[in-house]
């Protein structure tokens, strides 16, 4: 008889020793941590009402620009820039160079991206309205 007490009663035993009974430390730490700072969403920029872009080393300024209809667009290398060039979604380009201008007439509305097709993330749009 006592050795089915302990085949009974041995996996118990271990079956509740294994789960613990949710009592004392369970390895996670009591001490309380400092919260993060929460950051605040980026939001895209309003285009800039202009008609003149800087092209310089990785960047257009401004990038993003609006414009009436009819309006010439200028972009001009910096001094100091790179190879860059004005490649626009619907395949009309300035051509890669380094220095001088590149202009194009927006006639109709809408918003058109560009980008340097050299430096990936040199970005830009007109926005015509």
């Amino acid at each position: 008889m006592r050795n089915r007490f302990n085949l009974l009663f041995a996996p118990a035993l271990l079956t509740a020793l294994a789960c613990g009974g949710g009592y004392g430390n369970s390895g996670s730490s009591n001490t309380p941590t400092t919260p993060t700072t929460p950051t605040t969403p980026t939001t895209p920029s309003a285009p800039q009402a202009t008609d003149k872009v800087t092209v310089s080393n990785n960047q257009f300024t401004p990038p993003d620009i609006q414009v009436a209809p009819g309006t010439t667009v200028t972009w001009t290398w910096a001094q100091d820039a790179s190879s860059h060039n004005v490649t626009f979604n619907d395949g009309v380009a300035s051509g890669d160079r380094s220095s001088g201008v590149y202009t194009r007439t927006f006639s109709s509305s809408g918003t058109f991206p560009y980008s340097c097709t050299l430096h990936p993330g040199m970005t830009g749009t007109v926005t015509v309205k």
